[in-house]
């Protein structure tokens, strides 16, 4: 098959999520006949490229305009959680709430106005293919769904973990992350329970649960190794999201022998398949009763930690970019 010039989208703009998607993709890419073309904006939009790749299409936002004016285009959907989710449960302010159903609209808008603009569109999960057909129009048959993988040779389970007293929970602290519920749960459960739960949280905002009984944070950029001793040493990962696209951080924590918990909301199914507990995301108590359970039930932790090891082994990056590359090659040969 003949090479396909690719010019990668990257600006100091896109969220670090985004950049590492696009890194362990970029990784396997020239091996699968792909030579890449970074550029960062219109002034230097790659006129040699066969097509362009979007990386950033997040928070239901269509590629930016001056994409549509060169090669072909195709675009990374992560998801649509300012679309769908309520204005309570996504911005979490008051301001949001009020604004929240004329940002939906604006957004919408600007995916209509696409038309047949767009030659494909890669979805990181059948959830977000669904989402993207609903909500804005997009055909099927323009749409791919490629999932994420994990990084197995930085996250794994050690031969004699050494765990900690402790549930673990990461994230950005968004109203979609549930962190109010994890607490809510937590602290029931640390009624009947000698147990902590540990919070990675953007600086700035871990102090504001600093101070609950029970509760430690950290606020600081931890490297992948640090984050996967975390996950190894965690008696369990919350991760009860409201609206993930995917969820990745549910395939970091299988593949570090962490058992989890999670939403049967949004991706968060899809990901974890049979090997995680499934909750009701809204539902503080249910929450509760996975905690207690994952902290009681030696046989239950074991069999969740067996399957999630199983797993997320079925998720990989180099299988990933291959479909990431069926998308490309579709998009340009009819």
């Amino acid at each position: 098959m003949n090479p396909i010039r690719l010019g990668i989208f990257k600006s100091n703009e896109i969220p670090q999520s985004f950049r590492v998607y696009a890194a362990n993709i970029e990784k396997w890419l020239p091996a699968l006949g792909i030579e890449i073309i970074p550029f960062s904006g219109k002034k230097d939009l790659p006129g040699t490229a066969d097509l362009l790749w979007d990386i950033r299409s997040g928070g239901g936002n269509p590629p930016l305009e001056f994409m549509l004016d060169g090669p072909p285009l195709v675009m990374t959907v992560h998801g649509f959680a300012p679309i769908s989710l309520s204005g309570r449960e996504y911005y979490g302010t008051l301001k949001g709430m009020l604004l929240s159903g004329r940002y939906s609209r604006e957004k919408l808008a600007k995916w209509q106005e696409l038309g047949d603009a767009v030659s494909g569109i890669i979805a990181v999960s059948d959830f977000t293919k669904a989402e993207t057909i609903r909500l804005t129009g997009v055909p099927a048959e323009k749409i791919t769904v490629c999932h994420h993988g994990v990084d197995s040779e930085s996250f794994s389970p050690s031969a004699h973990p050494d765990r900690g007293n402790y549930f673990l929970h990461i994230s950005n602290d968004e109203p979609r992350k549930n962190l109010a519920r994890i607490v809510q749960a937590f602290r029931k459960l640390r009624k009947s329970h000698d147990v902590e739960l540990l919070l990675k949280l953007p600086a700035g905002v871990a102090s504001r649960y600093s101070g609950i009984e029970g509760v430690k944070t950290i606020d600081r950029h931890l490297d992948k190794d640090e984050l996967a001793a975390l996950y190894r040493n965690a008696l369990g990962f919350v991760f009860p999201s409201l609206y993930e696209g995917f969820g990745l951080p549910i395939l970091e924590a299988m593949a570090s022998g962490c058992p989890v918990i999670t939403s049967n909301a949004s991706a968060c199914p899809e990901v974890a398949g049979n090997a995680a507990w499934i909750v009701d995301p809204r539902n503080a108590n249910a929450l509760f009763e996975a905690m207690q359970s994952l902290f009681v039930d030696e046989d239950a932790r074991a069999m969740r930690i067996a399957a999630g090891l199983s797993r997320a082994a079925s998720f990989s990056w180099q299988q990933s970019a291959a479909c990431h590359v069926n998308a490309f090659r579709k998009a340009i040969e009819p």
